[in-house]
């Protein structure tokens, strides 16, 4: 079994024995098979070629709105804030 992945049969066989149960040598051959580990959690091979987008960058009017609110919240805030010491 060295460097032969699991097949489908003898995964199932280790998902379906009870915890501590299932055949050693298959168990130590998930423990270092990242391929079989996918197969056995996924259902099948994952993707490596997986390629995010970037985040969109806020719109400049989105920016400036949020800025504006930051702003306005600041003077209420330091507004009330010489009401009660003052």
């Amino acid at each position: 079994m060295a460097g032969e992945c699991l097949t489908d049969e003898e995964l199932a066989s280790l998902r379906d024995a009870p915890p501590g149960a299932s055949p050693g040598e298959l168990a130590r051959h998930l423990a270092g098979c990242e391929r079989c580990q996918s197969r056995a959690l996924f259902g099948a091979v994952r993707s490596t070629r997986v390629k995010r987008q970037p985040p969109a960058l806020p719109s400049l009017g989105r920016a400036l709105a949020l800025l504006a609110i930051v702003v306005l919240a600041m003077t209420v805030f330091f507004w009330t804030l010489g009401r009660l010491v003052g």
